[in-house]
């Protein structure tokens, strides 16, 4: 089944945020208010994208693009509503298409919670590449400390992988 992306729009807050609290994500997935993400929505650095394909919405991701960094567009946060079921593989491929088709974007990239194996592999399996480690940047609720992963994947290489 091919995913589709669409823009986001207010409407589709609830589904953004019963995403975001499914069971198990809360170590790797942020949440947010329905006030944050309303005003991330009308600011114009910031893009919500929903995935839906045949049969469903299936998850979502919010882009975040910056001044300082010309051409280079970070993730900021990704999930789909049922894991285990390939949905979040294909979002991810149709979320590179539509970076590297419908923006001038040279680099995608994003962090990741370094313990959160079953993403990495994912985004490793997609060309994206491992930059660096960013030590205990997370306070977790139990007093300790844990670190990031920054990954990117490079228009060139996307590229590359569609031939």
């Amino acid at each position: 089944m091919t995913m589709v992306l669409r823009r986001a729009t207010f409407t589709d807050i609830p589904f953004i945020m019963a995403c975001e609290r499914r069971p198990g994500y809360e170590p790797f997935v942020g949440r947010w208010s329905d006030e944050k993400h309303r005003a991330a929505m009308r600011d114009a650095s910031f893009c919500y994208l929903i995935a839906s394909d045949d049969v469903s919405l299936r998850g979502f991701a919010i882009l975040h693009c910056s001044d300082m960094r010309p051409q280079n567009l970070y993730l900021k946060r990704v999930a789909v509503h049922d894991t285990d079921s390939g949905h979040g593989r294909r979002l991810l491929i149709a979320l590179n298409d539509w970076v590297f088709s419908q923006t001038d974007t040279h680099r995608f990239w994003f962090e990741t919670a370094e313990n959160n194996h079953r993403a990495r592999h994912v985004y490793e399996s997609l060309g994206f590449v491992v930059e660096g480690i960013q030590r205990e940047v997370y306070g977790e609720a139990d007093g300790t400390r844990s670190s990031s992963v920054q990954m990117s994947l490079l228009k060139p290489e996307w590229q590359a992988r569609r031939k």
